[in-house]
């Protein structure tokens, strides 16, 4: 067995994940991932992996779907040894680059994404971890391959190997404490993003002064009234109409010479559907 399928067997082992993601990333862009695979299925691509990074691929990995980890990228030993110190060992040590790192903890039970990623966020203010990468579904280099960024080639022109350092499998001490905390976090800003909303919510009734008339009119659309439309939608939703006011609203006054009932139905649709998702933003 040669060193990179060692490095590959044990960091899976640490993980243990039902399945895994594969992500490789070239300087043309991704290819197409290998999601959802059986850890036996990722130790059989191994050649075809060691081939795209010899031809200066990235190699990433993650656990499929949601799942039970956080990833923080970026750190030096000082910090991962007070991290371990502060209860939370990572059960993957991953030396992505000479004197960088990324951990890999493992909670006690699996994280909804929404939890996932507050957790990842905390950790990663907490300890000076790269916020960029503090994601539920953040992507881990793949030990045993190469770390082929330019900035990492030696005067010879090799690159660093992405080594395992550290692979105990073991959950953090204080997993418990910690995922409970991320729970009341979770609920405490949920109430705050509610109340947040509500106060830009008046009611229907108090804001039954906007027009489609006023938007198709204002100057800054001119031209456009599929834009007039959009805009007219969202602050409609903002304020707290209910879609079928919105919907009768551009009804009456269709855009279009296209009496299509369908089309014009399906317009509507459309129309709505984005201005629900701007308003909620």
């Amino acid at each position: 067995m040669d060193k990179t399928e060692q490095a590959i067997r044990r960091t899976l082992a640490a993980i243990d994940a039902p399945l895994y993601d594969i992500g490789i990333l070239s300087e043309r862009g991704m290819f197409p991932r290998m999601d959802a695979l059986a850890a036996s299925q990722v130790l059989c691509r191994i050649p075809y992996l060691k081939f795209r990074n010899v031809q200066g691929a990235h190699i990433f990995f993650r656990p499929s779907g949601e799942h039970r980890f956080t990833v923080l990228d970026d750190l030096d030993r000082p910090t991962v040894i007070r991290l371990s110190a502060d209860g939370f060992a990572p059960c993957s040590l991953v030396e992505t680059s000479p004197g960088n790192f990324q951990v890999w903890l493992k909670h006690a039970q699996v994280l909804s994404k929404a939890h996932g990623s507050l957790a990842a966020r905390t950790l990663a203010a907490r300890y000076g971890a790269d916020p960029s990468a503090a994601d539920w579904r953040r992507f881990g280099r793949l030990p045993g391959l190469t770390n082929r960024k330019p900035v990492h080639r030696k005067p010879d022109g090799q690159f660093p190997f992405v080594r395992l350092t550290a692979y105990s499998g073991s959950v953090y001490v204080k997993a418990e404490a910690f995922t409970s905390e991320i729970s009341s976090l979770y609920r405490e800003q949920e109430q705050q993003r509610n109340a947040l909303r509500q106060s830009f919510r008046p009611s229907y009734h108090l804001s039954s002064s906007l027009s489609l008339s006023r938007f198709r009119n204002a100057p800054r659309y001119a031209g456009r009234p599929a834009a007039a439309d959009m805009a007219f939608a969202i602050a409609a939703c903002a304020h707290g109409w209910p879609e079928s006011g919105i919907a009768a609203a551009l009804t009456s006054d269709y855009l279009s010479r296209n009496v299509s009932q369908s089309r014009r139905n399906a317009y509507i649709r459309r129309t709505l559907a984005k201005a629900i998702l701007w308003a909620a933003r």
